[in-house]
């Protein structure tokens, strides 16, 4: 269950509904306010060291450090996740049609950048098509597009590649 994707807080709610362990018996358990415990679990408030390694002996977890090492990992995703959501594109261009099924706001135009290409050569009108060249380039386009594997809208994603990043 864990990624660097996952809050710290998650794991041990997970872990603790897999034990069948109550917050209130953790918290008995390691000396830990009960409120406390939720507050970790929710992510109202970061593990310290001492909180993790307690937790940690209480569930009988053999890796010291585990729920702080979690919890620095996710933060990092966090704080990487959200640098590449500060990078889009000139969000005015593009019409909420061509991304009818999210919110355009919460696109990592990074990330996704194969999806979002995919989607803006196969329904994308010519001004869509021309600030996707100026986000991600000419060279980054004649990367990506040439391997979508999808047989849908094939021949509009081929001719907008053609007419524009040729």
């Amino acid at each position: 269950m864990t990624s660097k994707m996952t809050p710290a807080g998650k794991v041990l709610e997970h872990i603790l509904r897999k034990a069948k362990i109550t917050q209130k018996e953790l918290s008995t358990e390691t000396g830990i306010y009960p409120q406390r415990i939720n507050e970790l679990i929710k992510g109202k408030r970061d593990f310290t060291i001492e909180q993790s390694l307690n937790i940690e002996k209480a569930l009988g977890i053999g890796i010291e450090g585990y729920f702080y090492i979690i919890q620095a990992n996710y933060q990092v995703y966090a704080y990487i996740t959200e640098k590449e959501r500060s990078q889009h594109p000139d969000l005015s261009k593009f019409s909420t049609a061509l991304f009818w099924d999210t919110r355009v706001e919460k696109i990592n135009w990074i990330k996704n950048k194969e999806w979002v290409i995919q989607r803006i050569f196969e329904y994308g009108n010519q001004q869509e098509i021309e600030e996707a060249i100026r986000f991600y380039g000419k060279d980054t386009l004649k990367a990506i597009l040439p391997t979508i594997n999808s047989e849908w809208k094939k021949e509009t994603r081929e001719r907008n590649f053609k007419e524009f990043v040729q």
